[in-house]
């Protein structure tokens, strides 16, 4: 008799821890359904390709080369939310830029780089970066920034402002720089 009521108790026991946790994950899974997140580790990354291509008539009476940049492929913000989270911009709760890789493809006469989120400097600003004329021609800023307004409005290019070190080192064709914009991406309503 003891025996069996000992395995009575124990199947009792199992029975409360089981029920527990039923009802501990079943809640767990609710708050997680109602939001979704793509990052850097997603595949595909939540990332964007934009060009920039500049002359000498890009450049500002302060020194600078200001231009705005078009999208390198199809695959815009919009294809990312839509591919790796099936939602819109209207459906973001949060968004940041996590890093930015910038590449002086064509000339190495660029000293620095702000770029913001948007057609103009008042923008959000997602990336600042010194580049060394010796060293390699990429530079990357892993600063994390907020942009959960500029997305939900709709921005999708990046508005440029590079440092040049002489404006007559711009050679007549101009030059380009590539960006590679890097998200995370956390949605609602899913």
């Amino acid at each position: 008799m003891i025996v069996a009521e000992r395995t009575l108790r124990r199947g009792s026991l199992l029975i409360v821890l089981l029920a527990a946790s039923v009802a501990w994950t079943s809640c767990d899974l609710a708050s997680a359904g109602n939001t979704a997140i793509s990052s850097a580790s997603f595949d595909p990354p939540p990332k964007v390709r934009h060009r920039f291509s500049y002359t000498k008539e890009n450049i500002t009476e302060a020194g600078h080369v200001e231009v705005v940049s078009t999208i390198t492929s199809s695959y815009d913000l919009d294809d990312v939310l839509f591919e790796n989270l099936g939602a819109s911009r209207a459906d973001v709760v949060s968004a940041q830029v996590d890093s930015v890789v910038i590449d002086r493809i064509s000339t190495s006469t660029l000293s620095g780089a702000q770029l913001h989120l948007g057609t103009n400097a008042d923008c959000p600003i997602i990336a600042r970066v010194q580049f060394n004329p010796n060293e390699e021609k990429k530079g990357r800023d892993r600063t994390s920034r907020a942009v959960t307004e500029a997305v939900k409005s709709g921005s999708s290019n990046v508005f440029a402002r590079f440092d040049i070190e002489d404006p007559n080192k711009i050679p007549n064709v101009g030059g380009k720089v590539s960006a590679t914009v890097y998200y995370r991406l956390e949605v609602g309503g899913i």
